[in-house]
């Protein structure tokens, strides 16, 4: 053919006299067939129109027949002369203009007449709805992972504006699409298939159409799990899903907790702006028990982490060698050793699940991850998270799923690990893989649900701080440093949020210690430290929308009031450390507990009280 069939459709825009008809039974299909009509237009010319490509005019008959012979080659089955009827042509383009383009479930749409050029003209039209501009969208249950959007879009075949509507309430089950000429009659279809697919058991995700049913937090039906992964499984069939994937499951996680003391909604700017006065004092205590003072009995560490249980029980978590230890804090008795890791531990942490139980994570060398029961000691999981070393790890605790470990490696990438199945939530590149390596990660759940992971990223060539959505894949932030010469130490991070939905972002490299606003990406406070060289820092939020922030670098420790940037305390640890490491925890009654140590330096245990 000489002309492309697809670039007009119907407007009934002016009066047509159809002369003849042809029908051709479709293969496969017992009571469908595809039309082609032939007509004059009114003042001169002839149109061809066809069940799936539309209408198009010409200039004389001759032309129109070349259409209509050119179109036939397109289908398959043999073509009879019909009686002239339009009614075949109206179940899939409205008199309004509106069309049909596909249906999962209904063959009366223009993807079933389009024949052998079918999937050639559906990818053009999917190409550009995606690229089109998503006007409305409603989410629908997580169980069925769907959703309803109206998007304004660019036919690909006639250049004109167009709105679809999409609505997939299930994927991978169900998908219709029709769009139409005007913006309004895409709405009224938009609120319509809303309404008509609204189901109180399984109700929308998100909407904005009032009258929906909205439960942001999708709970499964009852008898069945939605795992992180995106795959679905009966409670019953758990076990076997793990062990059919060779995934070991040792213990059945409980869901995090989906009460937060931070009522859901967005994130926001800080509410308190740095002032110039702080703490009028601040009583300083070392509180290392007498038996972790004993040098045999405390090792030098690669890693520590602080965590305080529900009932006021503080752990202290250290990593040396190929074992790490769990401590009481109060009395200086080990509670738990473990051992699995095939190289050094360079991480740990410690999570307190819904259900009061303690985890404790372990990154290696050896490019696993592992958890571990403070309890009783069973390794619940264990993950080869990377190929190069876990330097760094944390747990994401996100309301009402399974918790989430996070992993940082020489890689240059931080994963997020779905601690039950071992599945990959979210892999995020930080650098260029050989080049560039995480030597930190942190996470935190903000007011909003989402997951926020910062790393800290060396060598030169890359942002040192960067923080990520890790819920949607996106960057955030790229924080940089002083001038200083740091660019070749190894950025150690920390986040924390707030109790006015806003958090805080805090770096240390070189002899600089920086806190940031989450939410802009401004510099709240720049600290210095007596020496330059690797180190480590620890945030902490306290009630009232203030932060404490505290680094350790060689063999001084420093702890500062984010905002007024008064210094709380300083520790001389009277020996050089290679690697030092620091924690905070907030304890039940305000106060703070900081742990600092190092591959030279047995950790220390110190409490401050800070008076207003």
């Amino acid at each position: 053919m000489d002309d492309d069939p697809i670039a007009a459709f119907p407007v009934d825009d002016v009066r047509r006299v159809a002369v003849m008809q042809w029908a051709a039974r479709l293969p496969g299909a017992a009571a469908r067939s595809v039309h082609i009509q032939v007509g004059t237009v009114a003042g001169g010319g002839w149109y061809v129109r066809h069940r799936g490509f539309g209408l198009r005019e010409y200039a004389d008959r001759h032309a129109a027949w070349r259409a209509v012979r050119g179109l036939m080659t397109y289908h398959d089955g043999r073509w009879e002369q019909v009686d002239v009827d339009a009614a075949p042509f109206a179940t899939v383009c409205g008199p309004d203009g509106s069309r049909v383009l596909y249906d999962t479930h209904d063959d009366e749409c223009l993807h079933s007449y389009w024949g052998r050029r079918q999937e050639q003209i559906w990818a053009s039209y999917l190409d550009a709805i995606n690229g089109g501009a998503v006007l409305r969208c409603t989410e629908t249950h997580a169980f069925l992972d769907g959703q309803i959007e109206l998007v304004r879009y660019e036919d690909p075949y006639d250049g004109t504006e167009r709105y679809a509507v999409s609505t997939a309430r299930e994927t991978g089950v169900d998908w219709r699409v029709v769009d139409h000429a005007g913006l309004a009659a895409a709405d009224d279809e938009y609120e319509e298939s809303v309404r008509s697919n609204a189901d109180d058991e399984l109700p929308y995700r998100s909407s904005d159409v009032p009258d929906a049913s909205v439960r942001r937090r999708s709970s499964s039906p009852a008898g069945l799990r939605i795992l992180d992964s995106g795959v679905i499984v009966a409670e019953d069939d758990l076990d076997t899903y793990n062990d059919m994937y060779h995934l070991p499951y040792r213990n059945r996680w409980p869901l995090n907790a989906d009460e937060s003391p931070v009522p859901p909604g967005a994130v926001g700017p800080m509410s308190a702006e740095p002032r110039d006065w702080g703490p009028s004092a601040t009583d300083v205590r070392d509180v290392t028990p007498a038996s972790m003072r004993d040098e045999g009995a405390m090792p030098r560490v690669n890693a520590l982490a602080l965590a305080v249980l529900p009932d006021g029980r503080q752990l202290l978590a250290t990593g040396h060698d190929d074992i790490a230890t769990v401590w009481n804090v109060r009395t200086g008795a080990r509670v738990r050793d473990v051992s699995g890791h095939t190289e050094w531990i360079l991480s740990v942490r410690v999570a307190v699940l819904s259900d009061g139980a303690p985890v404790l994570a372990t990154g290696g060398k050896d490019g696993q991850a592992r958890a571990w029961s403070v309890r009783d000691g069973d390794p619940l999981v264990e993950i080869p998270a990377h190929e190069w070393p876990v330097n760094a790890l944390s747990w994401a605790l996100l309301p009402g799923r399974v918790p989430m470990l996070v992993t940082g490696s020489d890689d240059a990438t931080v994963v997020v690990w779905d601690a039950e199945n071992r599945a990959i939530i979210r892999k995020l590149t930080m650098g260029t893989p050989g080049l560039q390596l995480v030597w930190s990660t942190a996470s935190a759940v903000l007011a909003d649900g989402r997951l926020c992971v910062v790393a800290g990223v060396v060598p030169e060539g890359v942002a040192p701080v960067q923080v990520w959505d890790a819920t949607n894949g996106c960057r955030l932030h790229e924080l940089t440093m002083g001038p200083g010469d740091w660019r070749w130490e190894r950025p150690a991070v920390a986040v924390a949020t707030l109790a006015d939905r806003s958090y805080r972002v805090a770096a240390t490299a070189g002899d600089e210690v920086r806190v940031w606003d989450g939410h802009t990406g401004r510099v709240i406070r720049t600290l210095a430290m007596p020496q330059p060289g690797a180190g480590d820092v620890a945030l902490a939020a306290l009630p009232d929308l203030r932060t404490v922030v505290a680094a350790t670098i060689g063999r001084h420790t420093r702890v500062w009031e984010v905002e007024s940037g008064v210094l709380l305390a300083e520790l001389d640890h009277a020996d050089t450390s290679p690697t030092p490491v620091v924690d905070l925890a907030v304890l039940p009654d305000d106060g703070l507990l900081l742990a600092a140590g190092g591959a030279s330096v047995p950790p220390r245990l110190v409490q401050l009280d800070v008076r207003w």
